[in-house]
């Protein structure tokens, strides 16, 4: 089954500008991290930082799966409402949660600086909203509790841009990039660091914890890395070694629009997310088109059928277009130039998993699930730079594995 299918906008907008070694030996390091996409790399930045030895392996070429069907932006909110995360994880859980969101957008934005990639990424408001009227006393109690955490939100019944019937918006409080180019920046500043080296093309087959000095990798190739720490940040391929989890697989499906000069010259420097399950969002590029994602579909064996999975994208990029027209006004007639579809997979809270494996000592997991998930790489990569240390912070308490 392919994980992504279809046309990819940033596959086309950033080409590939580095090529890194295979595996040819045995090695060893401080941490291994397991997936080379931009969850890898941000865990990498983390640890490097902290004068670690690291090594990443990926399995393709780095920053070259998932990454490419991401939405591309990081949301505030945590995918959740703070009414609901309250009566699933607490009030005091759910401000720290809300809180660890508001500093990941902090700490991307002083990687961006870092790696000099700070012009492509651009702070946004969020509007969070509803075209229900019957909602409308819910988000402004929403609204309400989100301002006495302290969050900058204002309710709104009304957006010269968004057809809605009320809303919440954050100045500010999401960040838009383009996930290809930010992670390739990104590796290739850690590759030129004297603690990191990457490895593309270099499978790792098999985990032993038990070995005597810590953690065995064995590669397709029959190298060894042996590790003190090992980081799984491959996303649902890490579930292979996790009997039960509370991840579910989906299909996302995603369009981009054609160029359009009116919607370039317009002041649409928002995200609009609509409060719809599974929900729906809205962003646009400083080039004029707009990018929609949504749709999700579990995944089933019928995915596997070309056939099948082609009549289902099809159906789902023809409502998602429909969906765009009904929610921006000003964006009638615009052609559609990308349509793509890929696996994500996300758990029931739409928390992370960041945790050390069961049964697999000295070996964790940074798994951003969801549509938020480049925001929560940040908030695991800053987490484990201190738990492969041995401080397990209260903070991992919040993503476990089993919760």
């Amino acid at each position: 089954m392919n994980y992504i299918d279809g046309k990819t906008y940033w596959k086309s907008k950033t080409q590939i500008k580095n090529t890194y070694p295979y595996l040819t030996y045995d090695t060893y390091c401080d941490v291994l991290i397991i997936g080379g996409g931009i969850t890898g790399a941000i865990t990498a930045y983390f640890l490097a930082k902290e004068g670690v030895n690291v090594i990443i392996a990926e399995k393709n070429i780095v920053r070259y799966g998932s990454t490419l069907a991401s939405t591309a932006f990081l949301d505030y909110e945590a995918s959740n409402d703070i009414l609901k995360l309250e009566k699933t994880v607490g009030k005091t859980s759910a401000s720290k949660i809300y809180k660890l969101c508001d500093d990941a957008i902090n700490k991307i934005e002083e990687i961006s600086v870092v790696i000099n990639s700070s012009d492509s990424l651009k702070r946004q408001d969020m509007i969070y909203y509803t075209n229900k009227l019957f909602q409308k006393s819910y988000i402004k109690k929403e609204c309400e509790k989100r301002r006495e955490l302290g969050i900058d939100t204002d309710y709104i019944d009304y957006h010269k841009f968004v057809n809605l019937n009320g809303g919440i918006i954050a100045k500010d409080k999401t960040i838009v990039l383009n996930p290809y180019e930010f992670t390739q920046k990104l590796i290739r500043y850690l590759y030129d660091l004297p603690n990191v080296r990457i490895y593309e093309n270099t499978n790792i087959v098999d985990v032993n914890p038990g070995a005597i000095d810590g953690v065995e990798a064995k590669t397709n190739n029959d190298f060894l890395i042996l590790a003190s720490n090992v980081i799984f940040s491959s996303g649902f391929e890490t579930l292979k070694y996790m009997d039960k989890t509370p991840v579910e697989l989906y299909r996302n499906f995603t369009i981009v629009s054609g160029k359009k000069d009116e919607l370039k010259n317009l002041d649409h420097k928002f995200v609009a997310k609509d409060m719809q399950e599974p929900c729906h969002y809205i962003r646009f590029t400083d080039t004029g088109r707009v990018i929609c994602s949504g749709e999700d579909v579990k995944l089933t064996d019928k995915f596997n059928d070309t056939k099948y999975l082609n009549n289902v994208a099809k159906d789902k990029y023809k409502k998602l277009y429909s969906y765009i027209q009904k929610t921006l006004p000003m964006s009638q007639n615009l052609s559609v130039d990308y349509a793509f579809n890929s696996i994500i997979a996300d758990t029931k809270d739409n928390l992370p998993i960041i945790d050390e494996m069961p049964g697999m000592p000295n070996c964790f997991c940074n798994l951003g699930f969801g549509v938020n998930g480049i925001l929560y790489s940040a908030i695991g990569g800053n987490i484990l730079k201190d738990a492969i240390k041995g401080f397990y912070t209260k903070d991992m308490n919040l993503f476990k594995i089993i919760r």
